[in-house]
């Protein structure tokens, strides 16, 4: 810390600043409560707009643990993490862009069709480097479920990838995973947050 900014207040001749009384506030309510409770409800409105846009602009699919893509996402998931020690993060890229490249890659080896197998081979030879897809894969990742020993994938795409996202939920459908449609669920947080203040007779549960 600088020496100017520990100096004692009345250096520099400057006469010592007298203490001022404190107001008194008895009787006066202070903004903090109705500030917290504005707070509160703007947190929620925030995370419905959240949870309304996610459902428009991804694609969610329910998988089992023991599933081959969960399995690879998740070992994806710990190579970038070693990587990412020893390179900066502007040469390796976005890990969204590694797993995608990696689920690409675990749904080659699921029961596919002939056409799906065209398509996800013309798809997966378009990628020299998981950094190419940087404009058209937005999220891919994976993350536990609400269900036990199932997991949750996660994918936005650009426009110019609906054929290909359309490709990778159809083959997921049919290799056990469940498709998931509409507004997700509010979170634990949100839910907590609406009791208390629906406790507080400041919100109206939905």
């Amino acid at each position: 810390m600088q020496s100017w900014a520990i100096a004692p207040s009345n250096s520099g001749g400057r006469p010592s600043a007298q203490k001022r009384p404190k107001r008194d506030t008895t009787g006066v309510d202070p903004p903090f409560a109705t500030l917290l409770v504005q707070t509160a409800k703007q947190a929620l409105s925030n995370a419905a707009h959240v949870r309304k846009h996610d459902a428009v602009l991804q694609r969610v699919n329910i998988l089992p643990a023991a599933h081959p893509v969960c399995v690879s996402l998740q070992l994806c998931g710990r190579q970038f993490g070693t990587k990412a020690k020893d390179k900066p993060a502007a040469e390796i890229g976005s890990p969204h862009l590694h797993k995608w490249a990696a689920l690409i890659a675990a749904l080659a080896s699921l029961n596919l069709s002939e056409p799906q197998k065209v398509q996800l081979t013309e798809h997966a030879q378009t990628m020299d480097s998981p950094k190419k897809l940087a404009q058209s894969v937005f999220v891919c990742k994976l993350s536990k479920a609400w269900i036990k020993d199932t997991f949750k994938l996660t994918i936005s795409l650009a426009p110019d990838m609906v054929a290909v996202a359309e490709l990778v939920c159809t083959v997921l459908a049919a290799n056990g995973a469940v498709l998931k449609f509409g507004i997700p669920p509010r979170s634990s947080q949100e839910r907590a947050i609406s009791k208390i203040l629906v406790d507080m007779r400041e919100f109206s549960n939905p």
